[in-house]
This record gives C-alpha cells, structure tokens and sequence, in this order.
C-alpha cells in the first residue's frame, strides 16, 4: 500500500540515480545518524511534549541523495533499520525530512519478543507506534501467524489490525475473516466480518468473535454457527471453552447432536459431560424428530431430559398423526417418559387426562394415574388406574383397572353407564370398538322410542360385552348369571332420575 507520493518520488529516483553521491558500501552509519530529533519539556506552557521515535538507520550498501532535493534520501541494498527493539531489513528505502520511511522489497521485521513480519513494503512514521504494511503480509508470533494482504502493527502496543480479508493459523486451526486485532501481549484475537473457522472435524461461522490463546476460550459477539465433535451450536451470543468443553449461549440459542435438539433464551452445554441446560423459551426434540417438548426450563444429558414450566407442552408425530400433551413437568430417561403436575393429553377424538403419566416409547404403553379420564369421541372412561397402549400415536387397547365406568351418549340428555372393577377397551382407527367389563359389572342401558318415551334396562352380572359401531352401541351381551329390569321413564320420572355427572372436556 504506497502513499499518493510515491509515484512523485520514483521520479525523483531517476534524478538521484544520476545525481547520487555513493557514499560506500556495506556502510553502517552510527545509531544516532539520520535519527529523529529529541522534543524534551516545552518551557513555555509547561507542558510536556511526546518524545519521537527514533528510527535509526543500521546499515545499507549505497544510500543516495541529491542536494537539489532535500526531502527525500534513498537507501539501497541490504537496508537495516532500528525500530526501538525491533530490527527491519529490506532492500530499499526512502527516508523522508519529516523522519518517515518507506521500504521495498523484502521487508523482514524481527523483535526481540520473537515476533516477525515479512512484507513487500512498509511505511514507518516516527510520530506513530504504528508500522502500516502491505504486500503478501505474513506476521509470526510463536506457533500463530497471520496472512493477509495489509496490516498495521503497533510497535507499543504489540497490537496488529487488519482490514482486509486474513488467514490466521495455530497448530490444525485455521481461521478467515474480514478485519481483525491480535495482541501479541494478551494473546487475544478479535475477528469480524464471515469469520469461518477449521480445526480437524470442527467447523465455526461467525459474524464477530474473540479468541484468548491462553486458556482456549471463544468469545461471540453476533450470530454463530459452530459444529464441534458432531454437535451443532447456534446463538447470537455466548463463549465456549475449548479446554473444558464448556459454553454459554444466548439469543435463540440451540444444540443439536446424535442425542437430540435442545433450544432456549439461553443454554450451557459441557460436551465432556454430555449435558445441555436451557432456560426461556425451550425446545426439546428427541433423536427420531418425531417428539418435540416446549416449556421455561430443560435439562439434557445423553439419555435423560428434565422439563419444567408453567406449560409444558408435548407434540409427538407419527406416521401424520398428532399426539399432543400438557403438563408442568416432564422427565424422559431412555425410551421411559413420565408427565406430572396435571396432564391433559389429545390425538383427534381421543383424550385425556390425570395427575401423572407414565410412556414406554418402545412398547407406546401409557399408564395414566391420579382420578384418570379418557375420552374416545363421546365415550367417557374413568378408572383408579387407566392403562393404553397405543399404535402411531392411536389407541389400540384400553384398560380401566379400579372402579371402572363408562359414559357412552344415548341422546342428548342421557349417557348409558357401564361399571364394574375392571374394563378392557379395544379400538379400530382410533374408535371404541369393544367393551369387556369384569367383577360386578352393572349396565344401564337407554332406547328411546320417541321424544317422550324412554325405556331403560338395568342389569347385573360378572361379566359384560358391548360392541360399538361407528361410535355407538351397537349390541350388548350379559355373561355369568346376569340380573336386571325393564323400565319406561316418563318425562317426569326421567327427570328425577339421577345422571352420572360426565368430567368436563380440556381444550388443548
């Protein structure tokens, strides 16, 4: 990167290539030769004025000048430069009366902290720390090196900025950006613009991050992406540590692995221990992608989840059925899932709901606990205990163990009633097919000849059958010693005549 005045310059050269006067070669001038003046205490408003940097000129073989011109010298062939603790070798300047210096050619800085450049060309000013380079730049510090087209490199503050795109490489790491600063005295890089990163397997993408070599710590600023030993993290914001394995990520935050999906506000991942955390707004997906569970608070390890919240809502999908569930709290180990805290739960016209659920995903066995009820269509169930088992997210077979009762709609006022202590249901698409009732089975049964008479039948007996038929009861059969009645109800006898209160219905 040449000043606007280098072009003028080069003109000038021809001039004082005629005109030089050779004044020896291999000639190294003293440390103070062509050295910058020294501004001490300024008596006159007391005030204290910056010391200039001396660049001091070490060596060249030719240094040429013409008299004519006095703002410029050229200094030509194995060119050595003193920069305070550094050392610059090049194989020609130009040396300005203001005390800059522009070098050409293979220009190589070395400090004595190890640092080295090597460039095409440089400016150096005196009233700056900073060295402005250009041209196939490539700077070392111990194993980190920095490619680039340009750079400016601050002799004080050990800080080196680029503006255009870099590569920067560290032992497998590679790491491209648009702009960046590396300080070599707190071993911290700060890159912006697509920052992309490679290290063996692991891939980052970020608009703007931060990297402390000292204890393997990454800072992100804006949106990223990294994939680290098969898993995928993304955040607008967080840091990780490469060392522990170890990170925090904000602003829809999320990690997705072999195990799952977790997403949240916020979420801390420790690889080494196989364990998310999230918090606000979270996401749980198991590893199939057909549950997905949403509520405040998740936690995550290789085969357990937690989830908790004032909602917690569940969305399994199989085969393009729904199976949705609520609750406040949800624990998954393995294939077992138990759901507490209240738990309503819906698959199209089937429902239910109880204080606590317990699922087996490998055999789709669902305990329902906790004064239970089901419903299939208008069918109400209520048992001690509800078992299901269910076939893609449907129920296949039903059982109502303690105090079992059901409500199947007769009209629009009446339900028939079966009871007993135990039922088996059994389903066909997702509807009540068939009943068993065992252990004191009772029955009321209505038929309904017009709008004012109704008929009902009690009755008795060890065990009961009812088949249903498009949502009806369709034929019903007395086992075992069976006892009952026939009775018409009036309007006014059906009137008094004491109904089973069905459980309100939840809406998910």
């Amino acid at each position: 990167m040449k000043l606007n005045h280098i072009k003028k310059h080069l003109d000038i050269t021809k001039k004082l290539m005629t005109m030089s006067v050779v004044l020896g070669l291999s000639f190294v001038f003293s440390a103070d030769y062509l050295s910058q003046t020294d501004i001490g205490i300024d008596v006159s408003n007391d005030s204290i004025v910056k010391k200039k940097k001396q660049i001091q000129i070490l060596g060249a073989t030719v240094i040429e000048r013409d008299p004519n011109i006095s703002f410029a010298s050229r200094l030509i062939g194995n060119v050595k430069l003193g920069l305070e603790d550094a050392v610059l070798t090049c194989d020609s300047a130009y040396r300005f009366e203001d005390g800059r210096f522009e070098v050409f050619s293979n220009v190589h800085i070395i400090e004595s902290s190890g640092i080295e450049v090597w460039a095409d060309y440089a400016v150096l000013d005196p009233e700056v720390d900073a060295v402005e380079i250009s041209g196939d730049v490539r700077f070392i510090h111990e194993e980190f090196s920095i490619e680039c087209p340009a750079l400016v490199y601050d002799l004080e503050s050990k800080l080196v900025s680029y503006n255009q795109r870099a590569e920067i490489v560290e032992g497998n790491r590679v790491l491209s950006s648009d702009n960046g600063v590396y300080s070599s005295n707190t071993d911290r890089l700060y890159a912006g613009g697509e920052v992309d990163i490679i290290e063996n397997d692991d891939h980052i993408i970020s608009d703007s991050l931060a990297i402390d070599r000292n204890d393997k710590t990454l800072i992100l600023f804006k949106r990223s992406t990294l994939k680290i030993e098969g898993a995928i993290i993304k955040c607008d914001k967080g840091n990780y540590n490469g060392r522990l394995e170890k990170g925090w990520f904000a602003g829809h935050a999320s990690m997705e692995d072999e195990g799952g999906y977790l997403a949240g506000d916020s979420i801390v991942v420790s690889r080494n221990d196989e364990e998310g955390t999230a918090w606000g707004n979270i996401t749980v997906r198991d590893s199939s992608g057909a549950m997905t569970i949403f509520g405040d608070y998740a936690k995550r390890t290789n085969n357990y989840d937690l989830v908790e919240g004032e909602l917690v809502r569940l969305i399994n999908i199989e085969e393009g059925d729904t199976l949705k569930m609520n609750s406040r709290n949800l624990v998954r180990e393995d294939n077992m899932l138990y759901v507490f805290g209240g738990v309503v739960f819906e698959q199209g016209d089937f429902s239910g709901l109880g204080d606590s659920l317990s699922w087996d995903r490998n055999s789709n066995e669902i305990w329902l606990l906790g004064e239970p009820v089901v419903w299939s269509d208008e069918d109400e169930m209520t048992g001690d205990t509800v078992k299901m088992t269910l076939k893609e997210n449907r129920p296949e077979l039903m059982k109502l163990m303690g105090h079992a009762n059901v409500l199947s709609p007769s009209n629009d006022s009446l339900d028939h009633q079966i009871s007993g202590r135990d039922l088996d249901a059994v389903f066909k698409g997702g509807e009540l097919s068939l009943v068993d009732v065992s252990g004191n089975g009772t029955i009321q049964y209505y038929s309904t000849d017009n709008e004012d008479i109704v008929s009902l039948n009690r009755a008795s007996c060890a065990h009961i059958r009812i088949v249903f038929l498009d949502g009806s009861v369709s034929r019903i059969t007395l086992l075992n010693n069976p006892e009952g009645h026939f009775e018409n109800l009036t309007k006014e006898s059906k009137a008094n005549y004491p109904v089973k209160t069905r459980r309100a219905k939840p809406k998910l």
